[in-house]
């Protein structure tokens, strides 16, 4: 009866665990202080990672702004509503510096970072090889489907660059 018990909570735990998945990215803006070749690729039959190379052009410091706008569609079918959560907009160096304080683990193996307090930033080309994306990095709560996040930099309140990000959540047995 053990036994049987333990497989219910072994079935029933694992039903709230959420797997999230690469499926786009893109450089939509900022072809001047940018270059990227990130692209999505089947890693295997069941993974998709993140590979390539992100290239800052030119110094950045913390005069520009970082901000995040998120949309979920929730089955998963293109048609996206405006979500109202959204990482804090913050100066590009205290971004990253939040980033490396919470985050730190899962962006270890990218090749070329700055420095943890480095600003400015002077240009470098950083390469990310293989990067399944860290899925204990989103809360268990996240509604599954499709997400369209969308990382935007500004200078004087003037938009420079704009990146887009979609990701599948999606329950990991399914």
């Amino acid at each position: 009866m053990l036994r049987v018990w333990f497989l219910v909570a072994l079935v029933v735990g694992s039903l709230q665990g959420l797997e999230v998945v690469f499926e786009k990215i893109e450089q939509l803006s900022g072809f001047d202080i940018y270059d990227s070749t990130l692209r999505v690729r089947k890693y295997n039959r069941t993974t998709t990672t993140l590979n390539g190379t992100f290239t800052l052009l030119t110094p950045v410091d913390n005069s520009y702004i970082v901000s995040t706008d998120l949309y979920h569609s929730s089955r998963g079918n293109q048609q996206f509503n405006h979500y109202p959560m959204k990482l804090p907009t913050k100066r590009l160096c205290d971004f990253l510096e939040g980033i490396y304080d919470e985050y730190y683990e899962y962006i270890a193996d990218i090749v070329n970072l700055p420095e943890k307090g480095e600003c400015p930033i002077m240009p470098r080309a950083g390469h990310i090889l293989n990067k399944v994306f860290p899925t204990k990095a989103v809360p268990k709560f996240a509604p599954k489907g499709l997400w369209k996040v969308f990382v935007i930099q500004a200078l004087e309140d003037v938009e420079v660059s704009r990146f887009e990000l979609i990701l599948k959540v999606h329950n990991d047995l399914f």
